[in-house]
């Protein structure tokens, strides 16, 4: 059994992990997760948050430079992702997560989980969940270190971290400084910079033998110029503003709270959104097995409408929800569910029930069945209201998957197979004014097939993926999901060099739900980079990304970057 978390003695926080939302579960992973820390991301080769997401086999990401970013998982919407940083929900604005404002070199970690998580972390992860850990580097020593690097169009990033550690406490600060000239992406002659300055600060420490105590913030303020179909300007703003306080109180009996207070400002173009949460978590262990039992309050406010009583204000629910997770005659079980009161839908449940079983030492088999919602953000409800539309209801899925693993003398290989339905989907309704529908049902099946294996001295992890997101009102695909989609990545190190090649690929898609825009045409992507250490503290990096210089499109219309290539240098101190 693979144990799922890590952790470590003293004043320093636990890590997290995100498919049971606990510091230290009992079974192993169930979910299908993926997982990257700081070496795997920067071996990728992508300079911002939301090339890393690109990079990412089995995601379907779309939007090119000038345009909003979205991220599908196995074939869902992009506002079925959850975005979470540090364990909390970054609001939703324009019907989707906004990837734009995660600083890239903050993160410590990211972890994807896919399929349907409301029972653990509330509406809207109905395709599943994405992870961001920003630094805290929880296991070095006083330290500090600088990253600068420079590449293709113009871009310059700079990076700052220092980490001071003491016997009952640390101190972890990260600033980072981004720019880049961006591309003509609709060939009109305007480019698309993006210029991102961001603070990160986490502090932590003892206040007695059973009680920690830590703060996090993290402040990016950016400005990305968008390309503007409709004629009119468009302000470029980005930002994100983030504190949480978080105190974890030990009992002596097996028992443990944690009482965390969130607040977040984002903002996007000229929306601005405030974010409240309240929750408190007891984790009790018992033999064998774990019980987790929380309260969460979330109120979302919309500051731009304040003063404008013919639009909601405010979304608030309050929800209760618990796991247990154990060992049951050699049976790795977890079941879930949640209670959301929520203030404009009354009160439902969310549920799942997880298993997995080791059949030998070699041979791992593991099914799920779960339910998520998701809720109307600020975008939708206020649409509706201006045009007189009050009836939306939520959203509501049903997912059942089935895995298969298996590690040979040569590797390991798995299948999973996935089939969920989600019921009341949102559509939007052209009109004057427009407004949002519930256009019946999409229909979604899938396989995903992973191998790892060694190859000629090289670590070769490759994974195939089908999928199928069909509107049952139309039996049409929709738009933007690729049928199929390939990845293989080789690592190898060698004395001081370190290498990585990376090739992924997808089929067509059609740009529309109702296919009245053609298909963009699929593409594959090769990157390499390499990496050499000239001393302990002294190395330098290369990353060379689409070699093959491809054009292709993810958006009608827009252009993507092309060819690439960045050079930095680190040095610890």
């Amino acid at each position: 059994m693979s144990q799922a978390a890590s952790s470590v003695i003293g004043p320093i926080k636990i890590t997290l992990n995100t498919e049971y939302r606990t510091s230290n579960p009992v079974i192993g992973d169930i979910a299908t997760t993926i997982k990257l820390d700081k070496s795997e991301i920067r071996a990728t080769g992508a300079r911002t948050f939301t090339g890393l997401l690109q990079s990412i086999p089995s995601v379907s990401f779309e939007g090119g430079q000038g345009n909003l970013r979205a991220l599908r998982l196995r074939g869902n919407e992009a506002s079925h992702t959850l975005l979470l940083l540090d364990g909390h929900k970054v609001t939703i604005t324009g019907s989707q997560p906004n990837l734009d404002v995660i600083p890239l070199d903050q993160i410590e970690r990211i972890e994807i989980s896919k399929g349907p998580f409301s029972s653990l972390y509330g509406p809207g992860a109905i395709g599943g969940v994405i992870h961001v850990f920003t630094d805290k580097d929880i296991n070095s020593i006083t330290s500090s270190k600088i990253d600068v690097s420079s590449g293709s169009k113009g871009t310059i990033k700079v990076n700052l971290n220092t980490y001071f550690i003491l016997p009952y406490s640390y101190f972890d600060f990260a600033a980072t400084d981004f720019h880049t000239d961006g591309i003509d992406a609709l060939g009109n002659g305007d480019l698309d910079p993006i210029d991102r300055t961001t603070y990160g600060l986490n502090l932590g420490g003892q206040i007695t033998e059973n009680t920690s105590i830590s703060v996090n913030l993290l402040d990016t303020k950016a400005i990305i110029q968008y390309d503007d179909p409709y004629g009119s300007p468009v302000l470029p703003d980005n930002n994100l503003k983030q504190m949480n306080l978080g105190i974890t109180h030990n009992y002596p009996k097996r028992s443990k709270v944690s009482f965390d207070i969130m607040n977040q400002d984002i903002q996007r173009r000229t929306a601005k959104y405030e974010l409240n949460t309240i929750t408190v978590i007891n984790e009790i262990d018992l033999d064998n097995s774990k019980l987790s039992l929380g309260l969460s309050n979330s109120v979302d406010k919309d500051l731009n409408n304040l003063s404008t009583p013919s639009v909601a204000k405010k979304i608030k629910h309050t929800d209760l929800f618990g796991q247990w997770q154990g060992l049951v005659a050699d049976n790795e079980i977890s079941v879930g569910a949640r209670l959301i009161d929520h203030d404009k839908f009354n009160s439902h449940i969310t549920y799942n029930l997880n298993w997995a079983k080791d059949l030998t030492l070699t041979t791992r088999v593991n099914a799920s069945f779960g339910s998520a919602t998701n809720l109307p953000d600020h975008y939708k409800n206020n649409a509706n209201i201006v045009a007189g539309k009050t009836s939306l209801n939520p959203e509501r899925s049903k997912n059942i998957e089935l895995g298969f693993t298996n590690n040979f003398k040569w590797g390991d290989a798995g299948i999973k197979l996935y089939k969920s339905r989600v019921a009341d989907a949102f559509k939007w309704q052209s009109g004057s004014p427009a407004y949002y529908i519930n256009d019946g049902t999409v229909n979604i099946q899938g396989a995903e097939l992973s191998i790892g294996t060694e190859l000629f001295g090289w670590e070769l992890d490759s994974s195939i993926d089908f999928n199928k997101a069909i509107a049952a009102s139309t039996d049409l695909q929709k738009g933007r999901r690729p049928n199929r989609s390939i990845s293989l990545n080789l690592n190898k190190s060698s004395g001081k060099w370190k290498r990585n090649i990376n090739w992924t690929a997808h089929s067509w898609v059609w740009d529309k739900d109702n296919h009245s825009n053609g298909k963009n045409g699929g593409y594959g992507l090769l990157n390499l980079s390499t990496s050499y250490d000239f001393t302990e503290n002294l190395s330098a990096y290369l990353n060379r990304n689409n070699v093959l210089d491809k054009n292709y499109e993810m958006a009608k219309g827009y252009d993507t970057l092309g060819k690439t290539t960045t050079l930095g240098l680190t040095y610890n101190f």
